[in-house]
C-alpha cells in the first residue's frame, strides 16, 4: 500500500508539472497610448539567466491562443517564454502592415496608430517581469503574422530579433522602388540604408508550403500581383529578389529559404518545421 502511495504521489507530481509548465497564462498589455493588446503566454517550469522569449504572431483569424498552444508539446522542458499577442480586428484591422496602411496600399497618415514598436515594448514587458537577463528574441510569424514579421523586421528600430521564421506570408513588402507597401518607396516610416543591411545579414527563415496554392483570402490587388499568383510564387520572387540585392550591394546574407512539401495554408504544419529552427539553441530543463 506504501509503495502503490508513493508511486501515485510521485505520477501527481509528475503530471502537475507538465500541466504546470504548458498553462497558457493570460495578461493585458496597456502600458502604451494604443488599444490595450491581449497577451498569451507560457513560461517554463524554472526561469533563469539562460531563459529565452520567442513571439507567436498570429494569422488574419487572431487566433492566438491556437497558435501558442501548437507551440506547447516542443517547448516542453526547453527554457524558453513563449509569448503570443493577439491583434484584435477591431482595433488593428491592419496589424500586418503595422497600421501604416491598407491591403489596397493606402498610406495611414496617423503615425500614432502605427505599432512598429509593438514587440519591442512586450518584449520590455516580459524582461521587466521576470527580471530576464536576455537581450535578444524570437520571432515566428504564419499567414498575415508572417508579413507582420518581415515588416516588423524592416520598419522597427529594435534590433534584438535574434532570429525570424516567416511562414506562409500572403505577400511581401519588397526592397524596391515600388510605393510602400509593395516596395519601400516612400515608406511612412524612415528605413536608413544600415537597417536595410542588417534586415538582410539578420538571421531569418522564409518557409512556404508547396501545397499553399489556394486564391481566396490571398490579397489580389496590383502591387500584390505583381509579386506572383500563389503564395508559392511570391515567396519564391521575394526570395530570389533579396539574393539579388544581396549580391548587387556585396551585403552578408543570412536568410535561408525552404519549401515545405505537403503542406499548405497550415500553420500546425509550420509550427514544428519553425520550432527546429528556433529551438535548437534553446538550453532544457532538467
Amino acid at each position: 500500500m506504501k509503495t502503490f502511495s508513493t508511486v501515485f504521489i510521485f505520477l501527481l507530481f509528475t503530471l502537475t508539472s507538465y500541466l504546470n509548465s504548458s498553462e497558457i497564462k493570460q495578461t493585458t498589455f496597456a502600458y502604451w497610448d494604443k488599444p490595450d493588446v491581449k497577451i498569451f503566454y507560457l513560461t517554463p517550469k524554472k526561469i533563469d539567466i539562460n531563459t529565452q522569449i520567442l513571439f507567436v504572431i498570429h494569422g488574419n483569424n487572431r487566433n492566438a491562443e491556437d497558435y501558442i498552444s501548437a507551440w506547447i508539446p516542443f517547448i516542453e522542458n526547453k527554457n524558453i517564454i513563449v509569448v503570443a499577442p493577439k491583434f484584435d480586428k477591431k482595433n488593428f484591422r491592419y496589424f500586418f502592415l503595422l497600421e501604416s496602411a491598407t491591403s489596397s496600399g493606402e498610406i495611414n497618415k496617423n503615425s500614432d496608430e502605427y505599432i512598429n514598436k509593438s514587440i519591442s515594448l512586450f518584449f520590455n514587458f516580459f524582461k521587466s517581469k521576470y527580471s530576464l537577463v536576455t537581450n535578444k528574441y524570437k520571432m515566428f510569424g504564419h499567414s498575415a503574422g508572417a508579413q507582420f514579421t518581415h515588416r516588423y523586421m524592416l520598419l522597427s528600430d529594435d534590433r534584438r530579433i535574434s532570429n525570424a521564421v516567416i511562414a506562409n506570408a500572403g505577400w511581401y513588402t519588397f526592397l524596391n522602388g515600388e510605393n510602400f507597401p509593395y516596395g519601400i518607396k516612400n515608406t511612412p516610416i524612415d528605413i536608413s540604408n544600415d537597417h536595410i543591411k542588417w534586415f538582410m545579414s539578420n538571421k531569418a527563415s522564409l518557409l512556404i508550403g508547396n501545397n499553399d496554392t489556394k486564391l481566396n483570402n490571398v490579397n489580389s490587388s496590383k502591387g500584390a500581383m505583381r509579386q506572383g499568383v500563389t503564395r508559392v510564387d511570391r515567396a519564391n520572387t521575394y526570395f530570389k529578389s533579396l539574393v539579388n540585392i544581396a549580391d548587387t550591394n556585396n551585403i552578408p546574407f543570412r536568410w535561408s529559404f525552404k519549401v515545405i512539401d505537403g503542406v499548405s495554408h497550415d500553420y500546425t504544419k509550420m509550427t514544428p518545421v519553425a520550432a527546429k529552427i528556433l529551438l535548437q539553441d534553446i538550453n532544457s530543463i532538467n
